[in-house]
């Protein structure tokens, strides 16, 4: 029983060992991948598009600068400032770093105003491909 359990042992070794190599080899060739999120190529511009939110329309404007989203601003100066303002300042943040909405999370307390930045910075990238 003891041999079988050596045995098996160093035959789960071997074969983890095997799969890091595989692996590492697969990295290797493959390079590395550009992040997803801002991997788009766009037309250099200003883009600006709006949705309702909770209590009015939020606009957002995005920037396009080499074919990256470089700057988002957003307008939620008609919702609630402790929660629409907020999110707005918090979510222009993240989507400048992503360039998509893919990824970024809705801001809790403030899902209304996070869906209409969100469906408004859609219809911006649409507009610059």
């Amino acid at each position: 029983m003891k041999r079988r359990l050596t045995r098996n042992a160093i035959l789960m070794a071997i074969v983890t060992l095997i799969m890091g190599i595989g692996l590492s080899l697969y990295i290797a060739s493959t390079g590395t991948v550009p992040a997803a999120d801002n991997a788009a190529s766009y037309t250099d511009g200003t883009y600006t598009a709006s949705a309702h939110g909770c209590l009015s329309d939020v606009a957002v404007t995005v920037t396009i600068t080499g074919g990256k989203v470089t700057d988002v601003d957003i307008d939620a100066s008609g919702e609630t400032p402790e929660l629409g303002g907020n999110a707005a300042a918090a979510l222009a943040e993240q989507l400048t770093e992503a360039g998509t909405t893919s990824g970024v999370d809705a801001v809790a307390g403030a899902t209304m105003t996070s869906d209409a930045v969100f469906t408004a910075m859609d219809d911006c990238l649409s507009q610059a491909q």
